[in-house]
C-alpha cells in the first residue's frame, strides 16, 4: 500500500470534516462545533507529520517533536473539551466535570513541558514520556467512560463507541512503533483508521445532541403554550368567581318581568345600566390592575342594579379623603365584598339597611379600604345558611389577587363594631401599600 498516498487522502479527508462543524460555530455559535472542529484540526496537522501536506510546509518547514508531540496533548485538550459540551458533564456529573477540567489544563500544560524536555532530554526519553503520559490517559479515558455513562443520552454510547474505538487502535499503534514488530507498513495507519471512524461517530453523536436540543425546544413551546391556555381558562374563572352568574340571571329576569308588565321605560333604563356595568367589567378584565376610582364606577352602577333589583331598598355611602385615580387595584376587587355584603348582610335585615364604603390614606405609602355593612352579621348570616360557594370562592379569589399586588397588602373580615358595642354588620378592612 502506498501510506504517502494515503496519508494525504487522509489528511483531505479530516481537511473537510474540519471545515463544516466550524462554518457552523460562527453562525450558532454552539462550542460543542468549535471543540470538534479544533479537535479534528489537531488530528490533521498531527497525521500530516507522517505525509506531505501544504499548509503543513508552508507553516513548518522543518519538523520537530515539540510539533508532533505538542499538538497531540492539544487534541487531547479539545477532546475533553467536546466531552464536556456534548455531554453537559457539569450538569450530570458536576464533580467529575471538575476533573475533567482540571485535566484539560494540564494537556495544555504538557505541551510547554514536551518543548523544555525537548532541549533537555533526548528525542528517545522524550518518546518515553509521553508514551507513559498516553497509557496514564488510556486509564483516565475508561475511567471517564464509566463515570459519564449514568448520563441517560443517546450521544454518551456514542462517545464512548467512537473513543473506545480511537484509544484500542492508538494504542495498537503505539505497540508496534515502540517495538518495531513489522517494517513493512506504518503503524500509524491504525490510529489514522481510528481518528477516521471517530470523527464520523462523533459527527453522529452531534446530530443526535441537536435533535435533542430541538425537540426540548419544541416541548418547551408546547408546555408555554399549554401553560397560556391554562392562564386563559383561570382567567375566565376568576372572572366568573367575582362577578356571580347568578346576579346577571337576576337581572335580565328583572328587565324581563319590566317587559311582561308592559313598563317599557324601566325596562330600558334597566337594561342600559346592566349593558354599562357589563361593558365596564370586561373593558377593566384585560388589565392587571386599574386606578381605584374605575374600581368605585364599577361598584356604583353594581350597587345601583341591586338597589333596583331588592325589593326592600338600602342606603349607599362612599366617603374618600384622597385622590382615586392615583391608587391601583386589581380590576373587580372590591365587587365580591359588596356582593356579600349585599346578599347575606343587608337582604335578611327588616330595619335600616345601610352600605358604606370608606377610603383613607393614613400615609403616602398607603391606602385603607373600609367595606361596612350593618346588615344581620356573620353569624347570623351562617345560621340562615344564606352563604354561597361562589362568594367564599369570590372572597379568596381576591384575597391572594389583593396579596399578589404588593407582599405588605393585607385583607381582614371581622364583625362591625361601634362605639365599643358588638352589634350585626360586618366590616371588610383591605390595606393596600403602592
Amino acid at each position: 500500500m502506498d501510506f504517502q498516498n494515503f496519508n494525504i487522502w487522509l489528511q483531505g479527508v479530516l481537511f473537510v470534516i474540519s471545515l463544516y462543524p466550524l462554518l457552523i460555530y460562527f453562525r450558532s455559535k454552539n462550542k460543542i462545533f468549535l471543540f470538534y472542529s479544533l479537535y479534528v484540526i489537531c488530528l490533521l496537522f498531527y497525521f500530516s507529520y507522517y505525509g506531505s501536506i501544504v499548509f503543513y510546509e508552508l507553516f513548518f518547514s522543518y519538523r520537530k517533536p515539540i510539533i508532533f508531540y505538542g499538538v497531540q496533548f492539544l487534541a487531547y485538550s479539545f477532546y475533553i473539551s467536546f466531552m464536556r459540551e456534548l455531554l453537559e458533564t457539569k450538569k450530570y456529573v458536576r464533580k467529575w466535570d471538575y476533573i475533567l477540567n482540571v485535566t484539560r489544563w494540564v494537556f495544555i500544560g504538557c505541551v510547554f513541558l514536551i518543548g523544555i524536555l525537548d532541549v533537555l532530554v533526548s528525542s528517545k526519553e522524550l518518546f518515553v514520556f509521553v508514551a507513559l503520559v498516553l497509557v496514564l490517559m488510556t486509564v483516565f479515558a475508561f475511567v471517564s467512560y464509566f463515570k459519564v455513562y449514568k448520563i441517560e443520552a443517546s450521544q454518551v454510547k456514542l462517545l464512548i463507541a467512537g473513543s473506545c474505538i480511537y484509544v484500542i487502535m492508538a494504542n495498537i499503534s503505539l505497540y508496534f512503533s515502540y517495538t518495531r514488530y513489522n517494517k513493512s507498513f506504518d503503524s500509524i495507519i491504525f490510529m489514522e483508521i481510528g481518528a477516521i471512524l471517530e470523527v464520523l461517530i462523533f459527527a453522529l453523536a452531534i446530530g443526535n445532541k441537536i435533535k435533542k436540543i430541538s425537540d426540548d425546544k419544541k416541548e418547551t413551546q408546547l408546555r408555554l403554550m399549554r401553560s397560556s391556555l391554562e392562564a386563559s381558562e383561570l382567567k375566565i374563572i376568576a372572572l366568573k368567581a367575582q362577578m356571580n352568574p347568578h346576579f346577571i340571571f337576576n337581572v335580565l329576569n328583572s328587565i324581563n318581568n319590566y317587559i311582561l308588565k308592559n313598563d317599557i321605560e324601566k325596562a330600558s333604563d334597566y337594561l342600559t345600566k346592566f349593558s354599562k356595568l357589563i361593558r365596564r367589567v370586561l373593558k377593566n378584565s384585560t388589565e392587571r390592575t386599574i386606578s381605584l376610582s374605575q374600581e368605585i364606577e364599577v361598584v356604583k352602577s353594581y350597587v345601583e342594579l341591586e338597589r333596583l333589583r331588592i325589593k326592600s331598598d338600602f342606603s349607599f355611602c362612599l366617603e374618600k379623603t384622597t385622590d382615586l385615580s392615583k391608587i391601583k387595584i386589581p380590576p373587580l376587587c372590591l365587587q365580591p365584598f359588596i356582593e356579600n355584603a349585599i346578599w347575606h348582610g343587608l337582604q335578611s335585615k327588616k330595619s335600616e339597611k345601610l352600605l358604606q364604603i370608606k377610603i383613607k390614606q393614613p400615609d403616602k405609602e398607603s391606602v385603607e379600604i373600609e367595606i361596612v355593612d350593618n346588615g344581620i352579621g356573620r353569624k347570623n348570616a351562617s345560621e340562615l345558611k344564606n352563604t354561597s360557594d361562589n362568594g367564599s370562592f369570590g372572597s379568596k379569589v381576591t384575597r391572594e389577587r389583593i396579596l399578589a399586588i404588593h407582599p405588605k397588602n393585607r385583607l381582614f373580615i371581622e364583625d362591625f363594631e361601634k362605639e365599643n358595642v358588638l352589634e350585626p354588620g360586618t366590616k371588610v378592612t383591605i390595606h393596600l401599600h403602592k
